[in-house]
């Protein structure tokens, strides 16, 4: 993959970055939206999020733990991918950040370049597991259609489940349809 490609993932995104105020997070946010990045930057953390975030990355403080768990909370509800920014020298976070379940994990000190790379890794990984549960979705959905019209056909004409099973793969083939197809119209003529 090109530097460009790579890039190319952060083109658009919206990201929400929780961090104190300094002239490195400025810095940082500027040149986020330079790559394209729809940049915004607050603090403390707030649970409300804007409805088209897409990452968020937040720095994990102690004394912000109840906004943290919050903020944590709504974003898994709303599958918002989130790198936690944390002191790896304070062991002390170690117990809140497996409580909060962040998607990865970067040094609070912020380096743009390893945050960037973090976040397109990240960006790459939360899409990737997007993908595999909405084919795992329609692969479940797919299987339940199916065994709908298995049973419809098992009710109507009192055949057992491999019956059922040929006589569907029989009139897909004969029909020249999938088997989807072929279910469906099963349970769309049969059933009533």
């Amino acid at each position: 993959m090109t530097e460009q490609s790579l890039l190319a993932t952060l083109s658009g995104v919206r990201l929400h970055i929780f961090h104190p105020d300094s002239q490195s997070v400025r810095a940082f946010c500027a040149s986020l939206t330079q790559l394209g990045c729809h940049a915004q930057h607050s603090w403390p953390p707030a649970a409300s999020l804007s409805t088209d975030t897409q990452l968020l990355v937040v720095a994990i403080d102690m004394h912000q733990q109840p906004l943290l768990t919050a903020l944590f909370i709504s974003a898994r509800e709303r599958d918002i991918p989130i790198i936690a920014l944390a002191d790896s020298h304070n062991a002390r976070l170690f117990p809140l950040l497996l409580q909060l379940q962040p998607n990865a994990i970067a040094a609070r000190e912020l380096n743009p370049f390893a945050l960037i790379v973090q976040m397109i890794g990240t960006l790459k990984t939360v899409r990737h597991q997007q993908r595999l549960r909405a084919v795992q979705q329609a692969r479940q959905a797919r299987s339940e259609r199916l065994a709908q019209a298995k049973s419809v056909l098992m009710q109507t004409f009192g055949l057992d489940e491999s019956g059922a099973y040929r006589l569907m793969r029989s009139e897909a083939m004969n029909t020249r349809s999938s088997m989807e197809y072929t279910a469906e119209r099963v349970i769309t003529t049969l059933q009533k």
